[in-house]
């Protein structure tokens, strides 16, 4: 019996023949190290040869003591392949790790992750009250995690393949109506400007805190997304858009005046929405110190902290959902809005505003019923045009 590089592969009789495991099976990989086993009966050291071969011949082998290393130090080879990736990620893989996933998993070797346990984790975070998004992060870090050992063939397949986090609970959104969106930005101590341009363009926070002067072409009335800046553990981090892909976003003509007088006197390499002492707008400042207390004042939060009016208690992301909102009112179709918000496919934004269309499903129906009314009047004047001759 050979193996796939021709080594032979044999089954022999120990020297203790006849006493215990009679036969000793032999193997050589295709790292050319030798391996060796002993089996009571010759047809169980026929059968794990067999085995081994195919393994070797599909790829799928992996040697006696690959996956005893522990996934600690698969996951310090892992961090080695992020190079490509956002700081603002690493920064979430890496609190994912550090809080859920050290402690549980550093120092088993890879070889004795078993699904089941994998599973039984995942529901011990969700009953301690962990969200479904963090469960999200923490599982899909061990999975890439693993991906590692089976690319290094310390495992045949992952054991995390076949686990899913707990499904999301959307939050409910405030999608803020025009007017709303008005006495927001006139309740605001100062950058009234932002939320209008937010509300209105549905750009992330970080895009519009990188606008530069550059990116607007007034004419056109477009603003084109190159950068965006993110605050990760108090250090700004300047990347691409989250999709990585550039995009222009048309404005409304109404805020063309007041993007012009916020771009006076700036150079083209200026950032057009700045802090008040200069410098970046960054949104855990620009968040506690303008926009919660504007939307407490309108809100009309008492002493005990509750609220004395219905006025919706949006976050600084319902900007740019109010921004799908509005346009989707407005009567923009789902390509628009996807590129309007840099989605990577229709269906996303069609996922993530679903029930936005509700009228959407009414109006099929009532075209429906207007094409078969038709149809049916035509067909009625056909007979009438051509009676059916009598006997």
């Amino acid at each position: 019996m050979f193996d796939v590089d021709g080594q032979p592969v044999m089954t022999t009789r120990p020297v203790k023949y006849g006493k215990g495991s009679r036969w000793r099976a032999r193997y050589v990989d295709s790292r050319g190290r030798e391996h060796e086993k002993l089996f009571t009966r010759k047809a169980d050291a026929t059968a794990w040869l067999e085995e081994i071969s195919s393994s070797l011949v599909t790829g799928t082998y992996v040697a006696p003591k690959a996956g005893m290393v522990p996934v600690g130090d698969i996951h310090k080879q892992w961090l080695k392949t992020q190079a490509h990736v956002k700081d603002s990620t690493k920064a979430a893989r890496a609190s994912a790790w550090s809080v859920h996933v050290r402690d549980r998993w550093e120092t088993i070797p890879v070889a004795e992750v078993q699904t089941s346990e994998i599973r039984a984790w995942v529901n011990e975070l969700s009953a301690a009250g962990a969200a479904a998004t963090t469960i999200e992060n923490a599982l899909g870090v061990l999975r890439m995690v693993l991906a590692v050992a089976v690319e290094d063939k310390r495992l045949r397949a992952n054991p995390c393949d076949t686990v899913k986090a707990p499904r999301r609970e959307h939050s409910e959104r405030a999608y803020l109506t025009h007017q709303q969106v008005a006495e927001l930005a006139d309740a605001m101590a100062r950058d009234g400007l932002v939320v209008r341009f937010l509300a209105y363009t549905g750009l992330r926070y970080g895009e519009m805190a990188a606008l530069k002067v550059q990116n607007f072409d007034m004419l056109r009335r477009r603003v084109n997304i190159r950068d965006s800046v993110t605050e990760v553990t108090g250090k700004l981090t300047w990347s691409t858009p989250k999709t990585h892909e550039r995009r222009s976003v048309p404005f409304p003509r109404f805020l063309a005046k007041d993007l012009a007088a916020q771009m006076e006197g700036k150079r083209r390499d200026d950032l057009v929405f700045t802090a008040p002492a200069g410098g970046v707008l960054r949104i855990n400042t620009f968040r506690t110190r303008v926009f919660g207390p504007a939307v407490d004042k309108l809100r009309g939060i008492d002493d005990a902290g509750n609220p004395t009016t219905d006025w919706p208690r949006p976050t600084m992301h319902d900007l740019r959902h109010t921004a799908a909102s509005l346009a989707i009112s407005a009567g923009a179709n789902v390509k628009a809005v996807q590129t309007m918000l840099g989605h990577k496919s229709a269906a996303m934004t069609l996922d993530t505003y679903a029930d936005l269309f509700p009228d959407d499903l009414e109006a099929v129906a009532d075209a429906l019923d207007a094409a078969v009314a038709k149809l049916s009047e035509t067909t009625a004047g056909q007979l009438r045009a051509n009676p059916a001759s009598g006997d």
